[in-house]
């Protein structure tokens, strides 16, 4: 006989936690292990009696070490655990509002700032791992998607007033090389930086870019 709808679901879910709680148990305890111990020496075994649950709990839930990895980057990086896109979510809607493009990137920034603060602790730890293949392999992902995002955030700001002459390519590569966790970690880590410091720096060179834009000719080269 074939399994109902309902058992299939049943059977699919068996092993995973059982509920968003203990899930949240999980990412969280994976977030403080790696970026404490670092990932290498961070087993499953640990985040799960970290979290209170089986081991095979966790595989079931995230499918291996590096899945848990992936998954606290994620919400580190996003600040809660709703599986939206930040291009998707409401802050980002909102740059299309914006008065001027300098106002949409100042915007955008504030918001984009308290993200690399919270995500470096655990991205740093993903870099020192990167010698593990699944780690180097997720990174890879994880730069191509933020040189994405830093595309497209272009466009929303360079679509604003005064960003006509905006060139969207150059301007997503600084915000990708500026506005990144190695900029964060070598000048607010290693050189005493405060996050401010660190944010208004990251402001002005692509706001002079933005600037410098604004004042080139229309027909020029």
């Amino acid at each position: 006989m074939s399994p109902s709808q309902e058992e299939v679901r049943v059977a699919v879910r068996r092993g995973r936690p059982r509920d968003e709680a203990a899930r949240s148990r999980v990412v969280q305890a994976a977030i403080e292990l790696f970026e404490r111990q670092g990932y290498v020496a961070t087993t499953v075994g640990d985040i799960a009696a970290a979290a209170q649950t089986a081991v095979q709990t966790v595989y079931s839930a995230y499918g291996s070490k590096v899945g848990v990895l992936a998954a606290a980057h994620d919400v580190a990086l996003a600040g809660d655990e709703e599986p939206v896109p930040i291009a998707e979510r409401e802050w980002f809607r909102a740059l299309a509002e914006a008065s001027t493009a300098a106002e949409a990137w100042r915007c955008a920034l504030e918001q984009m700032q308290m993200s690399t603060a919270r995500v470096a602790p655990i991205y740093t730890a993903m870099m020192a791992a990167e010698a593990d293949p699944d780690v180097a392999a997720l990174m890879r992902s994880l730069r191509a998607q933020r040189a994405e995002f830093s595309r497209l955030l272009v466009d929303q700001v360079a679509g604003r007033p005064g960003g006509e002459q905006v060139d969207r390519a150059r301007v997503a590569d600084l915000v990708y090389a500026t506005e990144s966790v190695e900029s964060y970690s070598l000048l607010v880590t290693q050189c005493g930086w405060s996050r401010e410091q660190w944010r208004d720096w990251v402001h002005d060179l692509v706001a002079l870019e933005l600037r410098r834009d604004a004042g080139r000719p229309q027909d020029a080269d």
